[in-house]
């Protein structure tokens, strides 16, 4: 009877590779994050690069210390773009589409919500001159060196601006007469203070405001209103 010899072959060993938190993170950063830089205008794009170092940190080493900074970065940045009135609405689409798609990413991991989201509060602002109510005065509001809110008051030298929690810059200005204006600056922090006057007893001249504003750029208004 023939024998049949029969071969022995060790079974591959299956290993289930899994994924870790650094993975997840280096694959949100390139199927997410990556894809919405690249359609940010050169600015945006840099801004967003520093925030994509601190994730590109976390596909090493992830941590509590690297994760606050991610998000205390990204905070920023975010708040900068989306205040800046010079950004075009279609790119803080963007901006918080990807805030929100990060956020997502790392709650449903079991982290705290990692961009913050901004809340709004209505500022009311008074503009008087020698005590009387001043109409069509210009009101600013400056925040990191930037425009993030402008209006104009009403008949009774008042107006209303939604801005989010922050410490602002607000002053306002008036052409008055030849190569005068009504010119007034104050430091307010959103929502400890959501009401501010102005109650400007004298004029200024241009030159004065640029003393004033420490050498910061005069407003185009101040410059060349007549």
């Amino acid at each position: 009877m023939a024998t049949e010899d029969w071969k022995t072959y060790a079974k591959p060993i299956e290993t289930e590779i899994k994924k870790d938190i650094r993975d997840e993170v280096h694959a949100f950063l390139t199927k997410v994050f990556n894809v919405y830089m690249v359609k940010m205008p050169p600015q945006m794009f840099r801004q967003l690069e520093i925030v994509r170092d601190k994730l590109i940190v976390l596909t090493s080493r992830f941590s509590n210390e690297y994760y606050e900074d991610l998000c205390d970065t990204f905070s920023k940045i975010y708040r900068l773009i989306v205040l800046d009135k010079d950004v075009p609405e279609d790119v803080k689409k963007l901006v918080k589409e990807l805030s929100e798609k990060t956020n997502s990413f790392f709650s449903s991991r079991g982290m705290h919500i990692c961009v913050k989201e901004l809340k709004y509060y209505n500022l009311k602002i008074k503009v008087l001159f020698n005590s009387s109510p001043l109409k069509d005065a210009n009101v600013i509001l400056e925040a990191e060196g930037r425009v993030v809110a402008s209006s104009k008051t009403d008949d009774n030298g008042i107006c209303v601006v939604e801005v989010p929690e922050g410490k602002y810059s607000v002053y306002t200005y008036k052409y008055v007469k030849e190569g005068e204006y009504v010119y007034e600056e104050k430091t307010l922090f959103i929502p400890t203070e959501l009401e501010v006057v102005f109650n400007v007893t004298e004029t200024k001249s241009a030159s004065e405001i640029a003393r004033e504003r420490g050498g910061r750029p005069l407003i185009r208004e101040v410059t060349e209103s007549k």
